[in-house]
């Protein structure tokens, strides 16, 4: 089978099996009950040399499922970006392997899957999520989630721009200010250990 076709058809299988543990209650947010705002947006406004908790939660509950730790805290002064306030997580995958792209297919579902009161997008918003960026989509909790395409600022045609700046070699968190500090829900509610 072609990569290309191989790849769709593991993707559709592994979203198809989470939509059915979903629709059975068998994979329902672990938080459903407390359900925070979608995340307004929250660009950047000073510079912090350390990861926030939040962060590192959500960086260690991404990797737990598979993939690597990239960035959360990086120098300040290459633009405006979540990561100089130690608010944004990198997750090392990438979009030209087979397994890689169902985790993430896999995580997107479960992270935008309503919760048990049918609250939309229970666990991003439950996470403080404000966007995330992968292979050229942004997914945005401003717009509810909706995936739309993405282009870094940086790159004048999509076609030599780095896999780097398409994200198509990590998957790009950006939280809010709340879900930074590990004020929302879910880092509230997550037990202690």
């Amino acid at each position: 089978m072609h990569q290309g076709k191989f790849s769709r058809a593991l993707s559709a299988a592994v979203m198809a099996l989470v939509t059915v543990l979903l629709s059975t209650g068998l994979a329902a947010p672990a938080h459903a009950g407390l359900i925070d705002d979608y995340a307004r947006y929250q660009p950047q406004r000073n510079c912090a040399h350390h990861d926030k908790p939040g962060a590192v939660a959500l960086a260690t509950w991404l990797t737990a499922h598979g993939g690597g730790w990239g960035a959360i805290s990086r120098p300040c002064g290459g633009g405006v970006s979540e990561h100089a306030e130690g608010r944004a997580f990198d997750w090392v995958l990438s979009a030209e392997n087979p397994a890689d792209v169902a985790l993430v297919d896999a995580t997107l579902v479960e992270l935008f899957a309503p919760d048990l009161e049918g609250n939309p997008h229970a666990l991003a918003r439950e996470m403080g999520i404000m966007y995330i960026i992968w292979n050229d989509r942004m997914y945005a909790s401003y717009d509810a989630f909706e995936p739309k395409r993405y282009q870094s600022s940086s790159c004048r045609k999509r076609r030599l721009c780095s896999p780097t700046l398409r994200h198509r070699d990590h998957v790009h968190f950006s939280l809010s200010r709340q879900g930074g500090r590990g004020l929302t829900s879910f880092y509230l509610t997550a037990p202690a250990g």
